[in-house]
């Protein structure tokens, strides 16, 4: 038997063999009655009659790295591959050495709850889905027996952090006003204050640069910042108004990458009057990028294209908390729903996976529609009973 006695204590040892009929064991020493080893025993013999593999306990942070890069990496854009560094930093800072199996439910609430205080909602969601993946790959390995992820409680996260996620829609007043400040200030002939400088022209408050057309894209589209960036002449249809968001261009690597899913891969119908603001960037700037540098031929930074939504809103004395380009994506959808555009529609524009995405992300109306939904069903009402 595998329970024997060792001084004043008592220690079990479990063996077994693998596929390839090697030889293992583990033991547990410590044990103060015999009847606590035996428990011990013949609850490792249980897990392996189940196909537990009791012998493997990774340390949690190294294992979800290695599913990430045996599974994800491969396949994934330089975007994800940051999120999924910024995930592995938060899990070592809290876990450190901290092997899978020792991980209960109660210890992972824990760990959201601190989560909680140091990051917004939306951060720890995307964080939880990434650690998930490789909880659920250890109980397929036979690593672990039950998900110790699951009925946990995400809280709202940290109030200072969280402002973010409480950005308000414009109204469709506020995104018209946003619409003509970039129109009027658009300039097809610089990118940045360097470059307005390099051309000897005085960069002022109300100036404007190829970032603007960038954002007059993304109110008429609901392109992600990375596809717009990365949009091509060849790209462009004039004669069908449709252009193809067939790649997601890297601010960082200035490269051109896939799109962020398979359903992003997409061909859109647009208003024919963006051609021609197109056009003027083409005759200024003669670069395969419609949103091409004069100089250096390729599209503005990400960040670049940020600063100067911040100073529209800051000319129109919009609030800016939490508004940021991808907002603008948000701002199409909203309109393109409060006009009662189908949602099975607005899934596809927006190149959204599935329904249920656009759902969660956008079942929400700005306040005009909402008056105006709420007055429909008051005057319904009031026609069927009075």
């Amino acid at each position: 038997m595998g329970v024997y006695k060792r001084g004043k204590t008592w220690t079990a040892r479990v063996f077994w063999r693998d596929q390839h009929k090697a030889r293992h064991s583990t033991s547990q020493g410590g044990f103060k009655t015999k009847r606590e080893a035996t428990l011990w025993f013949d609850e490792k013999n249980t897990q392996l009659n189940k196909g537990v593999s009791i012998g493997s306990d990774p340390v949690f942070v190294e294992y979800f790295w290695k599913c990430y890069k045996v599974f994800t990496e491969p396949h994934c854009r330089p975007e994800t591959k940051r999120s999924f560094g910024s995930a592995r930093k938060v899990l070592e800072s809290y876990w450190g050495d901290t092997r899978i199996k020792s991980i209960t439910p109660m210890k992972w609430q824990a760990f959201l709850n601190y989560l909680a205080k140091h990051y917004a909602k939306s951060s720890i969601i995307m964080y939880h889905k990434k650690y998930h993946v490789a909880v659920k790959r250890a109980i397929q390995e036979n690593i672990i027996l039950s998900d110790f992820t699951y009925g946990s409680k995400i809280s709202r996260g940290s109030h200072k952090r969280t402002k973010k996620d409480k950005v308000k829609l414009p109204s469709l007043a506020h995104i018209q006003d946003i619409l003509n400040k970039l129109l009027e200030r658009r300039s097809p002939f610089l990118m940045s204050a360097s470059e307005i400088t390099k051309y000897g022209r005085k960069a002022g408050k109300d100036k404007g640069n190829i970032c603007d057309y960038v954002l007059i894209m993304q109110i008429l589209t609901g392109a992600r910042i990375g596809e717009a960036l990365a949009l091509r002449q060849k790209d462009l249809h004039p004669q069908n108004n449709t252009i193809d968001i067939h790649h997601s261009f890297d601010s960082i690597t200035r490269e051109l990458g896939p799109t962020k899913t398979a359903h992003s891969y997409r061909t859109i119908v647009v208003p024919p009057q963006i051609f021609s603001l197109f056009d003027e960037l083409q005759e200024h700037n003669h670069s395969e990028y419609v949103f091409g540098s004069p100089t250096t031929g390729l599209p503005p930074a990400e960040r670049s294209v940020g600063f100067e939504l911040k100073r529209v809103l800051a000319i129109l004395n919009l609030p800016m908390d939490g508004f940021t380009t991808h907002t603008l994506r948000h701002a199409q959808a909203a309109i393109l729903l409060h006009k009662k555009v189908d949602w099975y529609y607005v899934m596809q524009r927006m190149g959204h996976s599935s329904l249920r995405t656009t759902l969660d992300t956008y079942g929400y109306l700005i306040e005009e529609s909402k008056k105006i939904d709420e007055s429909q069903i008051v005057g319904l009402f009031e026609n069927t009973f009075f």
